[in-house]
C-alpha cells in the first residue's frame, strides 16, 4: 500500500493542473481560435479585433490605442524581479505568434503611472493603477488601434457584461509537445463583469499629482460545476483580496470562460459599448495563478484616462 500511494503521489506532482485559465471541457486550441479571430470567431461576426493585442518582449501583453502607443501594466515594465524600464531592452510584437511575429517595433520611451512607480509591489496593487503606456519609434502598420475608455461615462452602467480578454500567457508546462519550446499563441477568453470600481486614493501622494486616482475591473472565473463562483451573494473574498467591493455573480460560466495566467499581464479586456468594442482594462493580477476560482483583477482604464492623456495628448482618440 505505502508502495503505490508514493508511486500516486509522484504521478500526482508531475500532472499539470485540470485547468489553467481556460475551460478543462473546452480544447484549449479553441481559446487559440478566438485569440487570432479564426473562424467562427471572426470580427465581422461580432467578435473583438484582437489584432490589437500584442507581445511585450517575452513576459507580458498589451494592447495598441494609438498609432505610436501601446497600454500595458505598469509592473510588465517596472517589476521588483526585473527591475527595467529602459527602452532598449523591451520589443513589441505583432501578430497572433509571439516567435513568429507579423512586425516588430522599437520602443523610443516608457511612460509608468507615478502612483505605480511609487508602489510597485504586491502592496500596491489595489490601488488600479498598474498601468504604462509605452510610446514607439514608429506607427504601428497594418492594425487599426482599439478603442479605448476615456470616460467613466461609457462602463459605468456595464455591470453583467460580456467582456472579452486577451494575451500572451505561458502555457509552456501545460500543452507543451515535449519539446520544451516556449507557448507562443495568442489566446482570448470569455467573462462577465462583475464588479467596477473606481475613484481609488493611493495612499501616497507622488509629485503633486494625487488627481490621478485608481479603479479596478474585476471577474471571476466560474468552473462548469458551478461550485467555485468566488464573487457569489454580494460578498467578497476576504482577507487580502477584500478591495474586490460589493456585489453578486452568476455562478454559471460562459462557453469560452476563462481567465488571466502569468504572461497575460497588461493585455486588454474589452467590452461592447454602443455597438463597438473597447478597451475597459489591462490585466493586473489574479487570486490565483488561473484555476477555477480565480478572480481577475485588471486596472480601469477611464479610471486612468486623465493620466493615459496626459501623456499622449492629442494622439489618442478622447484626450
Amino acid at each position: 500500500i505505502v508502495i503505490i500511494l508514493a508511486l500516486v503521489l509522484i504521478i500526482w506532482a508531475f500532472l499539470p493542473p485540470p485547468e489553467f485559465g481556460y475551460r478543462l471541457d473546452v480544447p484549449s486550441s479553441t481559446y487559440e481560435d478566438l485569440g487570432s479571430n479564426r473562424e467562427p470567431y471572426l470580427i465581422t461576426d461580432g467578435y473583438p479585433d484582437f489584432s490589437t493585442t500584442v507581445a511585450i518582449s517575452n513576459f507580458g501583453s498589451g494592447v495598441i490605442i494609438g498609432d505610436r502607443w501601446i497600454l500595458t501594466a505598469g509592473h510588465v515594465v517596472l517589476d521588483e524581479e526585473f527591475g527595467e524600464e529602459q527602452p532598449g531592452n523591451w520589443v513589441i510584437s505583432v501578430g497572433s505568434d509571439y516567435e513568429n511575429p507579423l512586425s516588430t517595433y522599437d520602443v523610443k520611451e516608457i511612460h509608468i503611472h507615478p502612483g505605480w512607480r511609487v508602489d510597485h509591489s504586491n502592496d500596491g496593487l489595489e490601488y488600479g493603477v498598474d498601468i504604462a503606456l509605452i510610446e514607439l519609434t514608429s506607427p504601428v502598420q497594418g492594425v487599426s488601434p482599439a478603442n479605448w475608455a476615456y470616460s467613466t461615462e461609457m462602463d459605468n452602467t456595464m455591470l453583467d457584461s460580456l467582456v472579452y480578454s486577451s494575451g500572451f500567457g505561458d502555457y509552456s508546462a501545460r500543452l507543451s509537445d515535449g519539446s520544451g519550446d516556449y507557448y507562443s499563441q495568442r489566446r482570448a477568453w470569455a467573462n462577465t463583469l462583475d464588479r467596477l470600481t473606481d475613484d481609488i486614493d493611493p495612499p501616497t501622494d507622488y509629485a503633486g499629482d494625487d488627481v490621478w486616482q485608481g479603479g479596478l475591473v474585476i471577474y471571476d472565473f466560474d468552473s462548469p460545476d458551478r461550485n467555485t463562483n468566488s464573487l457569489d451573494e454580494g460578498e467578497n473574498d476576504g482577507g487580502y483580496y477584500s478591495y474586490v467591493g460589493i456585489g453578486d455573480s452568476d455562478s454559471e460560466p460562459l462557453a469560452l470562460e476563462g481567465t488571466s495566467v502569468p504572461g497575460d499581464s497588461g493585455g486588454p479586456t474589452y467590452l461592447m459599448v454602443d455597438g463597438q468594442w473597447i478597451v475597459v482594462s489591462v490585466t493586473s493580477h489574479g487570486s490565483t495563478d488561473g484555476y477555477y476560482g480565480d478572480i481577475a483583477f485588471n486596472t480601469r482604464v477611464s479610471s486612468n484616462a486623465a493620466r493615459i492623456c496626459s501623456v499622449a495628448g492629442d494622439d489618442l482618440i478622447g484626450c
